[in-house]
């Protein structure tokens, strides 16, 4: 068994590999998608996502290395930068200087490709009940003991 010390230790090392991860993964992200706004056109947009993406399955790597999950605040952290961008994007599309006309594709692409990145790794690391169970909030907040139980249908 591990000491707290040592399990201390252990999160501060899978908290380094993932910043040493995403550090790089977000800066060539940031890079590529603030030239592919300006000069650069629709395909760095697209390329930025590339570097979204890659960074994600790199931490997913850790994940299977290490063999943790993702922590809550990390999905947090994630499910707010996803919110922020979906945001960023309607109200970019609202203003009406053109934005729409030459990036919503790729940023709308984009964004669901990440989603669709996300149900990807819970439906394979899982299973399709326990991916669903995930976003289970009435039955984790349900104290009576019946709501644990596994069988929901008619008792025979």
């Amino acid at each position: 068994m591990m000491s707290s010390e040592d399990e201390a230790s252990a999160r501060l090392d899978r908290h380094a590999l993932v910043l040493a991860v995403w550090l790089p993964a977000g800066f060539a992200a940031f890079g590529l998608l603030h030239y592919g706004f300006g000069p650069g056109g629709a395909w760095w947009v697209a390329a930025g996502f590339i570097a979204i993406l890659a960074g994600f399955a790199a931490h997913v790597i850790v994940n299977a290395a290490l063999g943790t999950n993702f922590t809550a605040r990390e999905t947090g952290l994630g499910l707010v930068l996803y919110a922020v961008g979906m945001i960023a994007l309607v109200l970019a599309v609202l203003r009406g200087d053109g934005f729409a006309a030459r990036f919503f594709l790729p940023v709308a692409g984009g964004m669901i490709t990440l989603l669709l990145a996300v149900v990807f790794y819970l439906l394979t690391r899982l299973g399709t009940r326990a991916a669903f169970d995930k976003f289970d909030i009435i039955r984790d907040n349900n104290p009576r003991r019946a709501s644990r139980l596994t069988q929901r249908g008619r008792h025979r």
